[in-house]
């Protein structure tokens, strides 16, 4: 039986996660789970069942979510629900990490219900590229952050690559070339997904990883995607081999 002291899990999940936060000028981030965004899930932690992340339904027993969000725990002390798709709390059997980047898949004991698998983008997104990230930490408007669990999503422009990682970032109230629905990730919510715009539709690209200031985010803050791109055949492979 895996032992794991109380203060030493509380110090895990106060590990700076993401959530969304909005811009001041919007009354309200959308709430409603739909399309992709219906596959968007709780992750949580510890014998005591405390929420703490996000994941994403990849289709039969497997979860995308971040590898910083995982990779101090035993499998048998995580669970996900997916709120979007049903009420049914599951149970992790297995944790896979990839050879590099900041992303993980979760094996579940059983298929997750009405999951779907998402369509990996290839290649990078450039600068402009519009995306759409949603999650369930905590949200709210700029400088009026509330408490976490309900779910929000809303769009934004890709910066470019920061570290060899996607980025985003708030843009000012003045800005025209803003989404009017436009967020930026903020607190305890790693492992939400960012989705690019194409002409066939929303393709996954990347895993919700980092921020430059995740506590309280304002206008010109970043947020910092783990990208896909390189582990689209390794996802690919390790679900086929199921």
């Amino acid at each position: 039986m895996v032992r794991i002291p109380i203060l030493f899990i509380l110090f895990l999940l106060a590990r700076e996660a993401q959530a969304i936060v909005w811009r001041g000028d919007l009354k309200e981030a959308e709430s409603k789970q739909q399309a992709e965004m219906a596959q968007v899930g709780k992750v949580f932690y510890s014998p005591l069942r405390v929420f703490g992340g996000s994941c994403l339904a990849m289709g039969g027993k497997w979860v995308l979510t971040s590898r910083h969000g995982t990779d101090k725990w035993p499998p048998q002390f995580l669970a996900v629900e997916f709120p979007g798709l049903g009420k049914e709390r599951y149970s992790v059997v297995e944790i896979v990490f990839p050879k590099e980047g900041d992303y993980a898949l979760l094996k579940l004991a059983k298929e997750v219900k009405k999951a779907k698998k998402p369509v990996i983008f290839e290649g990078d997104p450039k600068k402009g590229h519009r995306v759409w990230i949603g999650g369930f930490g905590k949200s709210g408007p700029v400088g009026k952050i509330g408490s976490g669990g309900k779910f929000f999503s809303g769009h934004n422009k890709v910066d470019g690559l920061r570290g060899g990682k996607i980025s985003i970032s708030l843009s000012k109230p003045d800005d025209k070339l803003a989404e009017k629905d436009e967020a930026i990730l903020a607190i305890y919510d790693s492992g939400s997904p960012l989705f690019v715009e194409t002409k066939e539709g929303w393709r996954l690209a990347g895993v919700a990883s980092t921020a430059s200031n995740g506590r309280n985010p304002g206008y010109g803050d970043r947020g910092n995607y783990a990208r896909l791109k390189d582990g689209g055949d390794w996802i690919q492979k390790l679900m086929e081999g199921e």
